[in-house]
């Protein structure tokens, strides 16, 4: 089972919504958003996406929904005292006529303190945890979704190696004639020694031989496919082979002057770079 790094989550508990979104990032990135009343619970939250995940760029936000919002309501009663002591000197000094009623207060917000109520942790955390694990699932998804294209290109990958492989021992054979009818014909013009230059031919040829590299390459996109099956946080083992994979092709294209067996290494280059894209996204 593998890991996509994008995904979402989301969780609604109480007073609380928690919404988890996760992009591709080489490390863990975690970026929360909360109400300052919540604050005091960052670390906690973190390591709980800690446990996790392993990569990835997190954004968590949490809000706290107004409406279901609980707390209690204080009166400052010195302070209606005063404004009540206030209002009955105006009122004699003015000669008001009319009584001093309770709606005169309802004006001055200063003389009711609101109290909210301190957030229930456990329900904040179920909520945090419900919304993580969202985004676990759909990251899996995701996921089964990338092993599924990276086998397809690793199959089209094979075909060309699998082709690579049988133009090996021709491609060799052909560049050895070559060159030999060349010598043949400047020996006989400049009559030189004509054994001591089949042996040069020979160590020339073998850094033209790129069996090695190919074996190589089969060795690579064996141990690709075996990480991949297996599974787990594997994207960084999977960009190391790919790199591999890439220098060892071009390695052969330095080798090589078979317009065939170049036609091939620039498709498993291309085919390369189609799977590096992909495994940027797997955790």
């Amino acid at each position: 089972m593998i890991e996509s790094l994008t995904g979402y989550g989301s969780s609604e508990k109480g007073i609380f919504r928690v919404e988890a979104r996760s992009l591709n990032h080489r490390y863990l990135e975690i970026n929360l958003k909360l109400p300052i009343i919540l604050s005091r619970y960052e670390i906690e939250i973190k390591n709980l996406i800690k446990q996790k995940f392993e990569r990835g760029k997190i954004d968590i936000f949490i809000s706290i929904n107004q409406r279901e919002k609980t707390g209690k309501i204080y009166l400052n009663k010195k302070l209606a005292l005063q404004l009540y002591s206030a209002f009955i000197d105006l009122k004699k000094e003015l000669s008001i006529l009319g009584s001093i009623d309770i709606s005169m207060f309802s004006n001055f917000k200063e003389l009711f303190i609101y109290e909210e109520e301190e957030p229930d942790l456990n329900i904040l955390i179920s909520a945090v945890v419900e919304a993580l694990e969202s985004l676990h699932q759909m990251r899996i998804r995701e996921g089964e979704i990338i092993k599924n294209g990276l086998i397809e290109i690793i199959l089209n990958l094979e075909k060309n190696l699998t082709n690579l492989e049988g133009l090996i021992d021709i491609s060799y054979n052909n560049y050895i004639n070559t060159l030999k009818n060349r010598v043949k014909t400047i020996i006989n013009q400049n009559n030189l020694d004509k054994n001591s230059i089949f042996e040069q031919i020979i160590i020339l040829a073998q850094k033209t031989d790129i069996k090695e590299e190919v074996d190589r390459l089969k060795s690579h996109i064996m141990q690709f496919k075996e990480i991949l099956n297996k599974g787990g946080i594997i994207g960084k083992k999977l960009d190391f082979l790919l790199q591999e994979i890439n220098r060892e092709t071009n390695t052969i294209l330095a080798k090589t002057e078979d317009l065939q067996i170049k036609t091939l290494c620039l498709d498993i280059k291309t085919q390369t770079e189609r799977l590096k894209e992909q495994v940027q996204n797997i955790q």
